[in-house]
């Protein structure tokens, strides 16, 4: 299977680098960082396993690396060490979509998401400056999920002001506030083969989580449309689920609006876990919307 790729993007001071430090010390995954300043992460000494110049292997199983000016070779670099994911920060000022773009021309990668950090604290007055507002604009533009971060030391004007100016750019971007620079896991992460593992990994974080157990098929087309229909309060999906007229088992994920269905080989408990906003449909409502997904005359497997 290919390699998910996710970007993460930013202004300058929006908290990447925290981010990506956490995501490096918890080791859930093994992860591949592809980072534009190697200086600025700050890696625990006791997690180093081995480095070298422009890369650093730790001993839980993610490595970092420095972005070169050949994106395509810095992805080939990471991915002989074969990761879980691959995570690339774009620089402060760039536009993540792009980055994004050459990412889809790679061959064994996939697109996961563009992520794009937000600061609760300044976003507000960014994208009403003469200077920024263009390229903050840009970021926001192609995101598939927005993090509004710094929210625990962002006064509360603060923090509606930039939800506001956000709802102006792109109404319709889902929106997950996050504080201390911790990346939660509905962001990041593949679905483990057994159902339970997806309720284990949502709760902590506070967001609301929804679970949906059925070992019917959908109809492909019909789940498609009711994916990309879904409210900008469904943050995460993923799982399992059986499609089309022989019920062939797929995995599921979603984060914001971009989604991707792909056959499983293995055998897997059908289920499929939503994470939103306390603004997410009733669990009554999103029930019904993937019930009127399935196949008329669903088979069993």
């Amino acid at each position: 299977m290919s390699i998910p790729v996710t970007i993460l993007g930013g202004f300058l001071g929006a908290g990447k680098t925290t981010a990506l430090n956490h995501l490096l010390r918890r080791g859930r995954e093994r992860i591949g960082v592809l980072v534009n300043d190697f200086g600025a992460i700050n890696i625990d000494a006791h997690l180093i396993e081995a480095a070298e110049a422009d890369l650093v292997a730790l001993s839980n199983g993610c490595v970092c690396c420095a972005l070169g000016p050949d994106l395509g070779a810095s992805l080939d670099r990471v991915a002989a060490r074969q990761p879980d994911r691959i995570v690339i920060e774009a620089s402060g000022v760039a536009d993540p979509w792009r980055i994004a773009q050459l990412v889809r021309l790679e061959p064994g990668m996939t697109l996961d998401a563009v992520l794009v950090l937000a600061d609760a604290t300044s976003f507000a007055a960014q994208s009403r400056d003469r200077y920024v507002a263009d390229t903050v604009a840009r970021q926001v533009a192609r995101a598939d999920l927005v993090l509004l971060s710094k929210t625990d030391i962002a006064t509360t004007a603060e923090l509606h002001a930039s939800r506001a100016a956000l709802l102006q750019l792109r109404p319709d971007v889902p929106v997950a506030e996050i504080h201390g620079g911790t990346l939660p896991d509905l962001v990041l992460g593949n679905p483990a083969p057994a159902g339970s593992r997806f309720v284990a990994d949502a709760p902590e974080h506070g967001f609301r989580t929804w679970l949906y157990r059925n070992d019917d098929a959908f109809d492909e087309d019909r789940l498609r449309q009711m994916l990309a229909s879904l409210p900008s309060s469904v943050l995460r999906a993923k799982g399992f689920c059986r499609l089309g007229d022989i019920a062939q088992l797929h995995l599921l994920q979603l984060v914001g609006r971009r989604f991707t269905l792909a056959p499983w080989p293995h055998p897997a408990e059908p289920g499929l876990v939503l994470i939103g906003t306390d603004r997410m449909p009733a669990d009554a409502d999103l029930a019904a919307m993937f019930e009127r997904a399935k196949r008329p005359e669903s088979p069993r497997p």
